[in-house]
């Protein structure tokens, strides 16, 4: 409830206002429920019924004593024979097992995190981007107090409720208090859940001011934040809170002014790092969705309605926290872990920009002169220096701290309330965790040395080779079958080794060699005596293979039923025929250069070079070129003409890749045309530069000419290459046209046999 008291107030210190408010608090039966609460101060409350006291959690039963019969226990008791522990006693774990000492100190740790003004983990106002673990709860009560003069000054006089002039001094006086319960309500993936629920009352006074105090009640925050950890050091989460606003002068809550935060959260934990150190930094970004000055709707409605007819005083708007825009609100802090994290000084500063959602028309004609957000920029901030500390119980922790208004303090605008210059702030919190750390039991065993004579050792002395063979393998690897415990061993250059002592006894080898199949060898030391092993292992056949598929070079389709012939390094030729998807594959080659030769219907010819390794299969994709509709070349009686010049890059004797399908024609004629048996590639250039420059150019080009040719399949014994420079012009050199008609490749028949003559 906002409710206005409508009396005077003598004098105005800051303990008369708070006796004032805790006096009507106390008259009006004052509960602070959990959600939703209010307070009616038109008749005082009886005092309720006692309740019946709240079911606790049931004791645990403590194990009995164990009857110690060794010596030497540390942090416990052993027993030969311990007692048998109550059926209900916790169970009990080991102090030796790592993870459950980790574990329970998370737990300890996790129990040391206080609930924020609202009730979730962090500073004062802000949230940390981490939860405890389920099974823990927090409680949290917090006063806040401020008495200062700053409401109305000489720029920002306020009305003077008895109507004679301005008042520009006077006395605010604020006291308020609130309780929040935080629960961690389950473990979510890497993360965890967290609810809170908070209830607030707080009394404002003015000694210049109709009524002169203000009070609010019962106003409750309900929220629940994920966080979960992201690495040692960082973790994220986002948090959403509801707050439930009681009316202005009546009881219950308001609908429409209920308001929701909406946050991304973050925080490094330092302590997380290598060098484990104690600070920890937290950022929150908040839209805070702020419906609150529905409340006033009553009261500022018009005068003929039965209302005020006016918007509310600025000293009405700070007492009932009021805020006519939404704000984004963003937030840094950062605490220090002192004294093993009994001592957490910390800081955090926090500023909320307007947002004004609501398209809130300011009157800039209001009673108390206030600026309106459209003329003024103002970005209500604080910071905030505090600490937290725990110097009793695990779980227990007192809180101090001090809010310093930065900005919106002496600067007023209609749409949002006053900042305060300054507030003190004292609250204490009590963590519980419901589950209970199991007794740990710490175990010495006594150790009595017995003198025992040392056993018989001895070593083995290892040789690997290939079957039938006396060469030693390198480098293969000696692994103990029988014995897990010992290390492997690798032979050396001749393919021996040696193991350490070993005791008398049985010993298995398993022997693997890179080309050899694996092998085992077995060996036996007997009376302390050096034993010599002999490993005999097979080698694998040194052959390789070739696979690959065959395609259209233009449309990738694959090409089936195509024979594909391999000529090996012993020129042994072997062919296959390509499968439905194109495929093809050549096994048990002799290891060297191979080629791959392809002649299929309606595509040129094509041969590939390949290396056959041995234990190791190459693939190779072929792709063929269709034979063009317009071939381009022409098989003449002594020379086979080309349609186009061979190409080369200037000055040089270089191929250019645009030659490259005028010869892949010339390789496919020469393959398929058997009868052709020898031919001369022979080049010619124009009369441009000195004869022995241009001779030599030529003798190059039809060189390399020949040596493509070559490459693809074309037997070299069926070629040679000749140079003659500028000495046989097809034509005049003198023109551009002619010279460069000049400048050519041309591929002359030396020796042939007579075509077969063709079917009628």
């Amino acid at each position: 409830m906002r409710h206005f008291i409508a009396h005077s107030i003598v004098g105005s210190s800051a303990r008369s206002a708070s006796a004032v408010a805790f006096a009507a608090l106390r008259r009006s039966g004052f509960v602070l429920a959990l959600m939703g609460s209010h307070v009616a101060f038109a008749q005082p409350v009886a005092p309720a019924p006692a309740s019946p006291p709240a079911p606790g959690v049931a004791p645990v039963a403590t194990p009995p004593a164990v009857a110690a019969t060794a010596t030497g226990a540390v942090g416990g008791v052993t027993s030969a024979t311990p007692a048998a522990p109550a059926a209900d006693a916790p169970k009990e774990i080991s102090g030796d097992d790592p993870e459950v000492e980790r574990e329970w100190r998370d737990r300890d740790r996790d129990l040391a995190e206080t609930n924020t003004l609202t009730g979730s983990t962090g500073l004062l106002r802000l949230q940390h981007a981490t939860v405890g673990v389920p099974g823990q709860f927090r409680l949290g009560f917090s006063t806040e107090w401020f008495s200062a003069g700053f409401l109305c000054t000489p720029e920002f006089p306020c009305a003077n409720p008895r109507g004679t002039g301005k008042i520009v001094t006077g006395s605010s006086g604020h006291m308020g208090a609130s309780l929040t319960l935080g629960v961690t309500v389950a473990k979510l993936g890497s993360g965890g859940l967290e609810t809170w629920l908070s209830t607030s009352a707080y009394a404002n006074s003015h000694d210049g001011n109709r009524p002169g105090l203000l009070q609010v009640l019962g106003d409750s925050t309900l929220g629940v934040k994920y966080a979960a950890p992201v690495g040692d050091v960082f973790r994220v989460g986002g948090a959403m809170e509801m707050l439930l606003v009681n009316g202005s002068g009546s009881v219950g809550l308001v609908g429409g002014a209920t308001s929701a935060r909406f946050s991304g959260l973050a925080s490094a934990d330092l302590r997380g790092t290598q060098a484990k150190t104690p600070l920890r930094f937290s950022m929150n970004m908040t839209y805070f969705l702020d419906n609150s000055a529905a409340v006033l709707s009553d009261i500022e409605k018009p005068i003929a309605q039965g209302g005020r007819g006016a918007p509310v005083t600025r000293i009405e708007r700070f007492g009932l926290k009021i805020n006519r825009v939404d704000q984004f609100q963003i937030a840094f802090g950062g605490e220090y872990f002192a004294a093993e994290g009994k001592v957490r000084p910390f800081l955090e500063y926090q500023m909320g920009i307007p947002t004004n959602r609501q398209d809130y028309a300011c009157k800039p004609t209001n009673a108390s002169k206030d600026n309106c957000l459209a003329n003024v920029s103002v970005i209500p901030s604080t910071l905030t220096i505090g600490g937290r500390f725990a110097p009793w119980k695990p779980g227990f922790s007192l809180l101090a701290a001090l809010d310093l208004g930065l900005t919106g303090t002496a600067s007023f605008i209609e749409e949002l309330a006053p900042v305060a210059p300054w507030t003190i702030h004292i609250g204490a919190g009590w963590a519980i965790d419901t589950q209970t750390r199991p007794p740990i039991i710490r175990t010495k065993i006594s150790e009595k040395i017995v003198q025992v004579a040392p056993p018989s050792h001895g070593k083995l002395l290892g040789f690997v080779h290939e079957q039938g063979k006396q060469e030693g393998v390198a480098n293969a690897i000696v692994a103990f079958a029988n014995h897990a415990e010992l290390n492997s061993l690798a032979t050396g250059k001749d393919g021996r080794f040696t193991t350490s002592e070993l005791p008398d006894g049985a010993y298995q080898f398993h022997v693997s060699a890179d080309g050899y199949k694996d092998g085992t060898c077995e060996a036996q030391i007997v009376n302390s005596k050096d034993s010599q092993v002999d490993c005999q292992i097979e080698a694998l056949p040194k052959v390789g293979s070739v696979a690959g598929m065959l395609r259209d070079s233009t449309s990738n389709t694959p090409l089936a039923g195509v024979v594909v012939r391999l000529i090996d390094a012993q020129h042994k030729e072997i062919t296959q025929t390509t499968d439905a998807s194109g495929n093809f594959r050549f096994e048990g080659l002799v290891p060297g250069s191979a080629e791959l030769h392809v002649a299929a219907d309606g595509y040129l010819a094509d041969v590939e070079s390949v290396e056959v390794k041995a234990r190791h299969e190459s693939h190779h994709d072929l792709l063929v070129r269709a034979k063009p509709k317009n071939g381009l070349i022409a098989v003449g009686a002594k020379e086979i003409s080309l349609k186009q010049q061979v190409q080369f890059a200037t000055d040089s004797a270089t191929i250019l890749p645009a030659s490259f399908p005028l010869l892949t024609e010339i390789a496919d004629v020469l393959i398929r045309e058997q009868r052709i048996k020898r031919v001369e590639i022979q080049g010619h250039t124009d009369n441009v530069g000195g004869a022995d420059l241009n001779k030599r150019l030529s003798e190059t080009r039809a060189e390399s000419v020949k040596e493509w040719l070559v490459k693809h399949g074309v037997e070299g014994s069926r070629l040679s290459s000749a140079g003659f420079g500028a000495s046989r012009p097809l034509n005049p050199n003198v023109t551009a046209a002619m010279r460069a008609r000049n400048r050519r490749v041309q591929v002359v028949i030396v020796e042939q046999d007579k075509p077969t003559p063709k079917p009628h």
